[in-house]
């Protein structure tokens, strides 16, 4: 028993420190963070075009929703402006489509660093620089967790004002009180202010930054189509041009620059956060002084934002930033664009040259990019000079293109220099990982003996790997996670060398059941994880996938067998029906009355079937049960709003669907009344966070599970397998069947079922925060993500515990079953880490950086949902 327990400590806490590690590597590899310092400040121009700068910041606004068709009337003022006198284009954001990262890239220049995704986006672990920082005097009005990120090191001349976070309610109809509050406290201050002759309010170079959140709220609570977006954009219209009248009479010097933007976009569902072109594309309109006037749209990338504020009103650029001066946006001589091209160039070379310097310094054998030298460099920066001083602005403007494209992509080059060694040495470590897993429960003759040569190996191989492993890493001054990164393979592989008799006899064993026959298993294994992480891309594949499954009553020699002609019809129909949803609509949040009631009905006609034909006897049942026909009442008054926001009822809904999870515990540990103890408890939370055809899904799911018990059941000939406790234990020492490749599989392709099937996709839109309306509408982004968790993992805890239910039929291994789990996931994940991109459009880059999450999360998630369906089909209270 010790033994076997200290089997299961080293898999799973070596389970966590493999996908851990290769999480972490997955950062470093593509999106490692983009901060550096030791860069000496620009100065954008000494010749500003304006003297302050007001920018308005539009949470969730696409571009479409002002630019699109039959959009105009939203913004008639600032189609006006557009038309008649400014600039105007799209602002082409990048992934993750977050406010937190939107704002970083409007006034920062760069990319969010990816480690602040661990933190919700609301602190970045590295201070950056900001056009904040860089202005003279800085006031910003707005949101808290917006605001309040621009100042960690309390900055006497940055000024913050921002309302209380309880006022972010979603589940407020007048969202327009957001930015209410925001033009109340501008036309407020700036009132006070405009009677001062010497203070700093009147000085150049300021920056005053409007952050409106009203129309991201309407945005989510009643989406971009709606009448309350379209009012909220129109109210920040009228207020745009109050704030422009007022701030042109306290400052007549015609010296002050406008400019109109957002951080991200929208989906038609009211979400964002992944690349689709509603999400990515944000409207600019820049207008005022040194802003040219021209009717032309000019696209430009969000991080340019940065740099164009800067020459504006004239100061540094910031230190970070990776924009690029969109100078066909402003007006002023040609002397004076030209220095600010080139400033932006020197800018831009001083990160190069920070990356190149630390690159240059450390490494062995130091290969630049594209072969050009310092003095090669320095030499084009003298030609722009030259072209400048003499006059030559349309060569200049040409040869700074070029030269910021190369900068910019000699950055990326240095930046990630090492990504392809690391990447090799992961997938050399993953590689042996599964093979590991593999054999980790082979068993061998006791009389086996490893011999000397592996000793001999070990001290003629691994010592002089690891020691040069070392010894490069030491040299090359290389971070301490990349020694782990090299470090990793060589311990994995020599795992597998102290290993080499378990990976002989497990070749021995697949010999013995027949070469062919593994070999037939291994494609239909390999077409059925192939097409899960097809999945991924297309969520129709995984109907293929069931189809796959649904065909095991065949091509099974234990189902074909044991099964009869009505399982094996039951089974069938089950899987054709599951296979439909995958075709449904990718996202369908809004709430459908007859879907959900539709879903609502068959689940207590099931509940109460169960609960006549076998529960009888269990009371805790039928009070989860009598729960959960309640539900629906609460969760349709909240949908119509006869439930305010602020109800105290949204407290009392807590208690209401979690006192059926709690019940759980109290129920018979049989396995029949303990699996419909946990659908049914589960129930009542499902019914308040669903809005669609998520209820009928989920019906044909659970009967889906029932039928595969069933199945499982009929191959082992387990009689009353309902009364079955599920505390009995297994068969510790039973070694691998080829059946439980099969069930391993089934379970994997269900967990995948349970979370594409109800519309999910892989992207981080997909998850609506108006699914938690019957609990909170206070935006609260971590008790938002818990209950929209526990959401998702709805069906994968309920596969877990039939799992758990098929295993203790067949007297299966659990370690066993979960090494071949860890083994199909681990392949899946290997090839997603090579999906990932950094280039390319937006949506490209976050699809494949969020399937790579899912992916990785679903590994670590199962050894914890296992964990926990162990304890809820195990534990049992006393009453």
């Amino acid at each position: 028993m010790f033994l076997e327990n200290r089997k299961v400590f080293i898999l799973i806490s070596f389970g966590f420190f493999v996908h851990g590690l290769v999480l972490k590597a997955a950062f470093d590899i593509y999106f490692s963070s983009p901060i550096d310092n030791g860069m000496t400040p620009i100065l954008s121009t000494n010749s500003s075009p304006a003297k302050r700068l007001v920018l308005f910041v539009a949470d969730g606004l696409r571009a479409e929703g002002i630019f699109g068709e039959n959009q105009t009337e939203n913004a008639p003022n600032l189609n006006k402006i557009k038309e008649t006198r400014g600039s105007w284009g799209i602002a082409h954001t990048r992934v993750p489509t977050e406010s937190r990262p939107g704002h970083v890239a409007l006034l920062g220049g760069i990319y969010e660093d990816p480690a602040a995704l661990l933190k919700g986006w609301k602190v970045n672990p590295v201070d950056f620089d900001s056009v904040i920082n860089q202005s003279r005097n800085a006031w910003c009005w707005g949101g808290p967790s917006i605001i309040n990120m621009f100042n960690r090191d309390d900055l006497p001349h940055i000024h913050l004002h921002s309302y209380e976070p309880s006022l972010e309610d979603f589940g407020n109809n007048n969202t327009i009180g957001l930015d209410s509050w925001v033009f109340d406290k501008v036309e407020t201050f700036i009132q006070q202010q405009k009677t001062c002759d010497l203070c700093e309010f009147k000085q150049k170079r300021n920056l005053f930054f409007l952050h409106l959140l009203g129309i991201d709220t309407a945005g989510h609570a009643f989406k971009p189509n709606s009448l309350e977006y379209k009012k909220n954009i129109r109210f920040v219209d009228e207020n745009i041009a109050q704030i422009e009248q007022l701030f042109e009479r306290v400052f007549p010097d015609k010296s002050t620059s406008y400019v109109f933007t957002a951080d991200h976009g929208m989906t038609n569902w009211g979400s964002h956060g992944s690349g689709s072109d509603h999400e990515t594309k944000t409207p600019l309109i820049t207008w005022g002084a040194g802003i040219k006037i021209d009717k032309k749209r000019k696209d430009v990338q969000q991080i340019d934002i940065a740099p164009l504020l800067s020459a504006l009103i004239g100061i540094n650029y910031p230190i970070n930033s990776l924009g690029r001066l969109p100078v066909d946006y402003i007006e002023t001589s040609q002397d004076n664009l030209a220095e600010m091209m080139i400033s932006n160039v020197l800018q831009l070379m001083e990160t190069f040259n920070i990356k190149r310097n630390r690159r240059m310094r450390n490494a062995i054998r130091f290969v630049p990019f594209q072969g050009v030298t310092r003095e090669a460099l320095e030499s084009r920066i003298n030609h722009l000079k030259y072209l400048s001083s003499s006059q030559h602005f349309d060569s200049l403007k040409v040869e700074t293109e070029k030269i910021i494209d190369f900068l910019i992509e000699g950055s990326d080059y240095y930046h990630n220099y090492y990504q392809l060694p690391i990447l090799i040495s992961i997938t050399v470590g993953i590689v042996a990982w599964i093979i590991y897993l593999a054999t980790f429960n082979v068993s061998i003759p006791q009389n086996t003996s490893h011999g000397k040569i592996v000793t001999y190996i070990e001290v003629l191989v691994f010592v002089p790997l690891y020691l040069n492993a070392l010894y490069l890493s030491i040299v090359q001054s290389l971070p301490m996670m990349y020694y782990v990164y090299f470090l990793f393979p060589i311990f994995m592989v020599q795992i597998l060398v102290r290993r080499h008799v378990y990976i002989l006899e497990a070749l021995r064993q697949v010999k013995r059941s027949g070469f062919r026959e593994a070999l037939v298993q291994f494609l239909v294994y390999f077409l059925g994880l192939r097409l899960l992480v097809q999945g991924f891309h297309n969520r129709k594949s995984l109907s293929i996938v069931i189809y796959l499954i649904l065909a095991s009553v065949f091509y099974s020699k234990s189902l074909r067998r044991h099964t009869n002609r009505q399982q094996k019809t039951v089974w069938i129909v089950c899987c054709v029906i599951v296979s439909i949803f995958p075709f449904l609509p990718q996202m369908t949040t809004t709430f459908n009355t007859s879907s959900y009631l539709s879903g609502y009905i068959l689940w207590c006609i099931a509940a109460y079937k169960f609960i006549m034909n076998r529960l009888k006897s269990s009371k805790i049942i039928c009070v989860q049960y009598g729960m959960m026909v309640l539900t629906p009442l609460y969760t349709l008054s909240v949908e119509y709003g006869l439930v305010a926001s602020d109800s105290p009822l949204k407290s009392v809904a807590f208690i209401w669907s979690f006192t059926p999870i709690v019940a759980i515990l109290f129920s018979p540990v049989q396995v029949f009344s303990r699996l419909s103890s946990i659908f049914i408890g589960f129930g009542t939370f499902y019914l308040m966070v669903t809005s669609n055809y998520e209820n009928l899904f989920l019906f044909f799911y659970m009967c889906l599970l029932y039928v595969w018990l069933i199945l499982e059941n009929r191959c082992f000939h387990c009689e009353n397998w309902g009364e079955v406790e599920f505390k009995r234990a297994f068969e510790r020492d039973k070694s691998q069947q080829n059946d439980d490749f099969r069930r391993a599989f089934f379970f994997v392709v269900l967990i995948f079922i349970g979370f594409f099937g109800t519309g999910n996709i892989a992207s981080l839109n997909s998850f609506d925060p108006m699914w938690v309306r019957c609990f909170l509408t206070i935006f609260s982004p971590f008790k938002m993500a818990g209950l929209i968790l526990l959401r998702i993992m709805v069906p994968f805890l309920f596969t877990s515990c039939a799992y758990r239910a098929v295993n203790l039929f067949c007297k299966s291994n659990t370690l066993n079953m979960f090494c071949i789990v860890l083994m199909f996931s681990d392949l899946m994940l290997l090839e997603l880490l090579y999906y990932i991109t950094n280039i390319g459009s937006w949506l490209e880059i976050g699809m494949s950086l969020s399937k790579f999450i899912i992916m990785e999360a679903f590994v670590i998630i199962l050894l914890i949902l296992y964990g926990f369906a162990y304890l809820l089909t195990t534990t049992s209270v006393k009453m």
